[in-house]
């Protein structure tokens, strides 16, 4: 059951998961509301609720957004249950637009970031956005650290001049030249590309593999055309 309204038609639904910490998911929303460079009727949120505190389901209603509750499965662990959300959040989705763009709560997002993605989206294709992570943990992606999403501890102006210096309209579709995997949420798929390819697994796979990885890689040998927007920053 979906709380708080019904999806008009809109062109891409956003989903998040959410816990406990308001305050990020406050900041996280609000940056990725206000950059997203569409209009908003050409997209929608909903949130996924599990083990989810009183304080965040009263700020989803008070700001009369969507959301979905999971019910969590008890002695099967933080991993299940989290790939449990993203598939809800993405069977969810696209119940009511033909591509969805999965969200999280630690990210602050550079001007554009969805109608860029939206941009290059077609049936058969997943396009990722540009990760800049902190670097606390090994990561392919860009790291910089630039504290907590939290308000006064992101250091917001060194994060939109490092934007804007790497900044570029392109599309890479060849990752050996880009030099790693493309794989970096949010990332867009189309209905078409989930309902071949989905649902992720919810468990570490043989050789450590992860849900997500595993999508991408069956995606990939399945013809699906996996891609990189330089424009869309998080």
């Amino acid at each position: 059951m979906i709380y708080n309204g019904k999806f008009d038609h809109p062109k891409v639904v956003l989903y998040c998961q959410v816990g406990k910490a308001v305050d990020m998911l406050d900041f996280s929303i609000n940056q990725a509301i206000s950059n997203a460079g569409l209009p908003e009727k050409d997209f929608d949120i909903v949130f996924i609720c599990w083990k989810t505190s009183n304080e965040v389901y009263s700020y989803l209603k008070d700001k009369n957004y969507k959301y979905v509750d999971m019910k969590y499965d008890e002695g099967k662990g933080f991993l299940w249950n989290l790939y449990k959300g993203w598939n809800l959040g993405l069977d969810t989705g696209f119940e009511h637009a033909d591509y969805v763009c999965p969200i999280a709560t630690d990210h602050a997002f550079y001007k554009d970031w969805l109608k860029n993605l939206m941009h290059y989206a077609k049936p058969n294709r997943i396009v990722n956005c540009k990760l800049i992570e902190p670097g606390t943990l090994p990561t392919l992606h860009m790291a910089v650290n630039l504290g907590l999403t939290l308000p006064n501890k992101f250091k917001q102006e060194e994060f939109n001049k490092i934007c804007k210096k790497i900044y570029k309209n392109t599309l890479v579709k060849d990752e050996e030249k880009y030099g790693h995997r493309f794989d970096a949420m949010p990332w867009v798929a189309s209905k078409d590309v989930w309902k071949r390819f989905g649902p992720q697994a919810n468990i570490l796979l043989p050789g450590g593999i992860t849900g997500d990885v595993d999508f991408f890689d069956r995606c990939k040998k399945g013809g699906v055309e996996n891609t990189k927007a330089l424009n869309a920053i998080l």
